[in-house]
């Protein structure tokens, strides 16, 4: 045989290989339109690793197309014997687009990755609503991947995948997550208060407060941002700091009762200071700023319970201030006008706790101070009732 022959031989040979291949990738091609997905899967994987069919681009849009049907069908069974039908998918496609040179199924890629990256954000939510975290996030990690190939940010994956980690347990991943949402511009301001709160529980507080901060910058008008700032800064002892920020909720937030009621507590505090004293001319002028402020929260919402509250705690404090100075005179006239005075002072506590007491039936704090309150003042009937009540 002649070295023409040889040649033409192996040149024979080589094209039947071709052929053959390139008969994988059709026979896979018609089993999916006659929708036998089982059988395209077992022509197509072959055709990815031979050399002849690997870098075609019609290959891998092919075998990406089958795994998305067999991804976004509803043929349960099927799924669950290609349980990585929809990565494969969209790894598929996005190799199928590196290789499309002239972007001829460019639309056409792009819709079905689109497709499929929705699939898995709605596997996600699916999965994290079974409580299966894993899942959930090996979902939201696949939605964010196609969304990168596609040029976008899956902010919703990032953030879901975030709450995932914090679900599961894993606190640092989920801080993480949360930064990274931030660092992304995820515009909602939960993803500030959750990081906030996760590195107050890692012992971070001035990291809770810094991030807190940021988000209050960003979201100005967010009430939860603003008390969060202010009970983490009130958590930190940093009372100026606090006090500054309540007022500039105020001005940002005039009809929260809240609001004025935080401030009442800071003023209150500074009454009663956890360390060192403070003088009888500035514990008064602090109750009365504390009042102002708690009779202010109430004016904007007439049925705010806590203000009624604290306004009873802050006689009943006054009150036993009174009662300690009077018990310290040794002339008993002048120790009975003081008492009155105290009295005075104390029985300003029952229309508050009442009032307190109308607003919130249940609660056992205002029921235990009518009962005291009743006691000593003797009233009698009043202190069977709330006894009553109490199942006492």
């Amino acid at each position: 045989m002649t070295m023409k022959y040889l040649i033409l031989g192996a040149a024979l040979v080589a094209a039947a290989g071709l052929h053959a291949q390139n008969h994988m990738v059709v026979s896979a091609y018609n089993y999916m339109t006659d929708r036998n997905f089982e059988k395209a899967v077992e022509f197509i994987e072959p055709a990815i690793t031979n050399e002849a069919t690997a870098n075609k681009e019609k290959t891998w849009r092919y075998r990406g197309n089958i795994y998305a049907q067999i991804a976004l069908g509803t043929d349960e069974a099927l799924k669950a014997k290609f349980p990585d039908a929809l990565k494969k998918s969209a790894e598929s496609l996005i190799k199928a687009k590196e290789l499309d040179a002239k972007g001829s199924y460019k639309d056409e890629n792009n819709q079905l990755l689109q497709n499929l990256q929705i699939a898995a954000l709605n596997g996600g939510n699916d999965a994290f609503t079974a409580k299966d975290y894993d899942k959930a996030i090996a979902d939201y990690n696949e939605s964010e991947a196609i969304a990168k190939a596609l040029g976008r940010v899956d902010t919703n994956a990032v953030f879901n995948s975030a709450l995932a980690y914090e679900s599961k347990g894993d606190l640092d991943m989920a801080m993480q997550r949360y930064q990274q949402c931030i660092d992304i511009g995820y515009n909602k301001p939960d993803v500030y208060r959750y990081l906030a709160s996760m590195k107050k529980r890692k012992g971070d507080l001035d990291g809770a407060i810094a991030t807190t901060k940021q988000g209050v910058a960003r979201f100005p008008d967010n009430k939860e941002l603003r008390l969060d700032e202010v009970a983490f800064l009130l958590e930190a002892d940093k009372m100026g700091e606090a006090e500054a920020s309540v007022k500039d909720a105020i001005k940002n937030d005039p009809e929260n009762p809240v609001l004025y009621s935080v401030l009442g507590s800071l003023y209150d505090g500074k009454a009663n200071p956890k360390e060192g004293e403070v003088s009888e001319q500035d514990m008064l002028k602090w109750y009365g700023l504390a009042e102002e402020a708690y009779q202010q929260s109430i004016k904007v919402d007439p049925n705010f319970f806590d203000s009624y509250y604290n306004i009873g705690v802050l006689y009943n404090n006054r009150a036993a201030y009174e009662y300690d100075k009077c018990n310290q005179i040794k002339d008993e006239k002048q120790y009975l006008a003081c008492k009155t005075e105290a009295d005075k002072i104390y029985q300003k506590t029952i229309p508050y706790f009442e009032k307190a007491h109308e607003l919130k039936p249940e609660d056992r704090a205002a029921m235990q101070q009518l009962k005291v309150i009743y006691a000593k003042t003797g009233d009698e009937a009043k202190y069977n009732a709330i006894k009553k009540e109490l199942g006492e």
